[in-house]
């Protein structure tokens, strides 16, 4: 796959980060996701983001133009967390809106919870953008999960990009008869009522469609599967969680220190 024209799905590379070991990129995302709850400042966030953008265009080498592309699901729910902490946290008021007042707890914790999701959003379409679903398949069986299990993580990134198409396909559906992008919010959101059925209405055509293919196939009838494909762990993989750890050890000595 080229991963060119959609953002949730393996973009083909030849970088240190797509040949490393499925199940080592998986360690990485926990790992930075479990540095980004020890965190008590901003700052330490927004250092872990720049490496992980970095991890992501420079060290794996995803195209800028499908991070921008993502950005609205990476930062949308980040920033919503943010704002809601600004008002939600006790502290001292700052800044008053109406009946709502922002705290000066809340512009402190507010960065904090938005680089906690928004980092570790992105660190997860990393893994996507670098790792082939059915290496990771495999690697998952490898590490003793029942390949049941696997293949259920296997046809939820499979599908990723499939909804993803379907959703574009009847927006463009429905911008052409009937300009949607030019309507109000109330049309807007009657429209996204219309996207979703859709979506949820082909959705189930593709699982019926797929678990039918794979009862034909006899899929479970053995307690063991063979693979095509095999993979293999290097332990050069590791270098990812190592210097991911390494950093957030640093960051919070840093922190405790100052």
């Amino acid at each position: 796959m080229s991963g060119n024209a959609y953002s949730l799905q393996y973009i083909e590379r030849n970088s240190p980060l797509h040949g490393a070991y499925p199940l080592a990129k998986l360690a990485w995302v926990f790992l930075v996701a479990a540095g980004l709850f020890m965190y008590r400042e901003p700052l330490s966030g927004a250092i872990m983001f720049l490496l992980v953008l970095f991890t992501a265009i420079v060290v794996a080498r995803v195209p800028p133009s499908t991070v921008l592309r993502s950005s609205r699901l990476i930062f949308g729910l980040g920033l919503l967390l943010m704002i809601f902490h600004f008002f939600a946290n006790p502290g001292e008021p700052v800044y008053r809106i109406g009946p709502l007042t922002i705290t000066d707890v809340g512009l402190h914790e507010g960065p904090i919870f938005f680089f906690r999701l928004s980092v570790v959003v992105l660190a997860s379409f990393v893994l996507i953008w670098t790792t082939d679903i059915r290496d990771l398949m495999v690697s998952l069986t490898q590490a003793g999960i029942p390949y049941r299990y696997a293949f259920a993580v296997f046809l939820a990134l499979r599908f990723l990009p499939l909804v993803q198409r379907e959703v574009d396909a009847v927006k463009a559906a429905h911008a052409i008869r009937g300009r949607a992008n030019r309507s109000n919010l109330v049309h807007r959101f009657k429209l996204w009522q219309r996207y979703m059925f859709t979506v949820l209405i082909n959705g189930l055509r593709k699982a019926e469609a797929t678990a039918t293919a794979i009862e034909c196939r006899g899929f479970g009838a053995y307690p063991d599967r063979t693979y095509v494909k095999g993979v293999t762990f290097k332990p050069r993989s590791l270098w990812l969680p190592i210097i991911f750890v390494a950093f957030t050890a640093i960051l919070i000595y840093l922190e405790r220190a100052s």
